[in-house]
């Protein structure tokens, strides 16, 4: 029984050493395998860096080209306002060259500013002018021939009452005379 043990231990030892060499041979290719991914991970950031070298110098070239242009722009916007500024102060030269070429040269007077002005005493003095004599013939009626005509009292008269459009306004509208007689 002893040496059943013995080669029982025996075939354990060796059962065990090949598990080791077993584990061992799987450690080492698992860290083969850790080296071969530090390595890759190092070349895609390596390559990543570089990419980022690469964006940011093409970055920096179109900030730089932006700012130029925004420079640019403020100063033309500088200058257009500039020439603004300059063409309203030559305008309002020529306003006050024509302001003073034109202005108002009266006295003082304030009860100048309740009487008549030329034109309106002008004005007066034509319609005073036009009513003296009569520019056109009248062809027709005055107001006080027209009002004074009986048939037109009548007429108001019925037409108040609400019987001008009856057969009894009409009859007594027929038997009124004219003022004046037809030819």
């Amino acid at each position: 029984m002893n040496k059943e043990r013995a080669e029982l231990e025996r075939r354990r030892a060796k059962q065990r050493k090949v598990e080791k060499d077993k584990i061992q041979v799987f450690k080492e290719m698992k860290e083969d395998k850790q080296k071969e991914y530090q390595r890759r991970l190092e070349q895609l950031q390596e390559k990543d860096a570089a990419m980022k070298k690469i964006k940011l110098s093409a970055g920096k070239k179109r900030i730089d080209h932006r700012q130029e242009l925004h420079e640019k722009k403020l100063e033309e916007q500088a200058y257009a306002e500039d020439q603004r500024l300059e063409e309203e102060q030559r305008r309002q030269e020529q306003l006050d060259k024509l302001a003073a070429t034109v202005a108002v040269e009266a006295p003082y007077d304030p009860a100048r500013v309740h009487r008549d002005t030329e034109a309106s005493t002008a004005r007066l003095k034509e319609s005073e002018y036009v009513g003296r004599f009569q520019l056109f013939k009248v062809v027709g009626y005055e107001d006080d021939a027209i009002s004074g005509d009986m048939r037109v009292k009548v007429e108001k008269a019925l037409r108040n009452a609400g019987l001008m459009n009856t057969d009894y306004g009409r009859q007594i509208m027929k038997n009124i005379a004219p003022p004046v007689e037809p030819r």
